[in-house]
């Protein structure tokens, strides 16, 4: 698919106004850079960084059924979500592998449920393939609606400056509320997986530039900047936080991949709990997701062998993603590696081609060494 062809947030006309140099991001076309990748970068981790996410998936689901359906197929209770609430919560098939990470914010009458990028389809059909006959309607609002996301710990601060709403820092994670700029309403909620603090913000397609606009106009005093991809892979990575079609996919379990958070050890049966429960009990995880700090050398690719030094030629894992880091100057990665050799200090060797690259497991999220 040539970039003429991929298709573009609604967003993009203020963004190339910004001088955004854009390319494919999740098979979409979208900013990989605006003007300086650092600040980009300073601000997810100091002020606030601003970036749209509208390549997720955006499903509305609705119907008196709506809660037993999904409490029935994810991995987290959902018993507990009222309106204005919400969960971190996992679609697993019934061998216990991974269909996609989810966002779920309950509101009056309906959920909203936000996917990995370009899952929403996919997501739709398998919740509806085993709805039975239950009274529960799914609706693509993808295209209806714009997501943009703040990253740093000054978001509440620039959220709640911009709408004049004063209870923001507060919200539990992953709780929400309706707040608006002028006429343009929408929900906001809380997050806490990259920079540490943030809010994930569904807009209104017609509202979207409105409300871009007005945060990056009032965050201007303060060091706000717009986010690209390459800046927020670097702050993803850091922050541990694995990404569909990389660390997130069919091949993995929640347990490996390390959602811990997004699954209930008490609630009782949903779709995949059986294989689950069964390798927690039985400590059968023969693999988890690490950080590594790869030496100076030549970047491997995503996708390249990892090796046990002792025992070269012999795969015992994978490296999923990788990106320099401007805070540690180092090149880091994420990977999956047998669980033998996941403990933070093991040296490994990433095999990439004919270069063969050290490496040392780190914890998650990084810190400095």
């Amino acid at each position: 698919m040539t970039a003429e062809t991929l298709p573009r947030s609604v967003l993009f006309p203020v963004q190339r106004e910004a001088r955004a140099a854009f390319g494919e991001v999740d098979g979409w076309e979208m900013p990989r850079v605006y003007e300086n990748i650092k600040m980009e970068y300073l601000a997810a981790k100091g002020t606030v960084a601003v970036i749209d996410r509208s390549q997720h998936g955006r499903l509305i689901v609705s119907g008196a059924r709506r809660f037993d359906l999904l409490n029935r197929l994810t991995t987290n209770d959902l018993r507990q979500i009222g309106p204005g609430q919400g969960s971190h919560t996992v679609l697993l098939t019934d061998k216990g592998r991974l269909i996609d990470d989810l966002r779920l914010y309950a509101r009056d009458g309906d959920y909203y449920l936000v996917t990995s990028p370009g899952n929403q389809l996919r997501v739709k059909e398998h919740i509806e393939k085993l709805r039975f006959r239950d009274d529960v309607t799914l609706t693509d609002v993808t295209s209806a609606t714009a997501m943009i996301s703040l990253y740093g710990p000054q978001s509440a601060h620039l959220l709640e400056g911009v709408t004049h709403a004063h209870h923001l820092a507060a919200l539990a994670p992953h709780h929400h509320a309706e707040v608006a700029i002028g006429s343009a309403g929408f929900l906001a909620a809380r997050t806490t997986e990259v920079g540490g603090a943030g809010f994930a913000l569904i807009v209104k397609r017609g509202d979207a530039e409105v409300v871009w606009r007005a945060l990056l106009t009032r965050g201007e005093a303060y060091g706000t900047s717009p986010m690209g991809e390459e800046a927020y892979e670097m702050v993803r990575i850091e922050f541990g936080v694995p990404r569909f079609g990389r660390e997130i996919t069919a091949d993995h379990n929640p347990l490996e991949t390390r959602l811990d958070d997004a699954i209930s050890w008490t609630k009782g049966c949903y779709i995949g709990q059986e294989v689950i429960a069964r390798l927690d009990s039985r400590q059968k995880v023969s693999r988890l997701l690490v950080g590594l700090w790869l030496e100076p050398g030549p970047v491997p690719d995503a996708g390249s062998a990892i090796e046990d030094p002792a025992r070269p030629g012999t795969p015992i894992g994978t490296l999923t993603s990788v990106a320099p880091s401007l805070d540690y100057r180092r090149v880091i990665g994420l990977a999956f590696v047998r669980n033998d050799l996941s403990a933070a200090g093991t040296r490994l060797v990433v095999a990439a081609l004919d270069d063969r690259v050290d490496a040392v497991v780190s914890d998650l999220p990084f810190r400095k060494p």
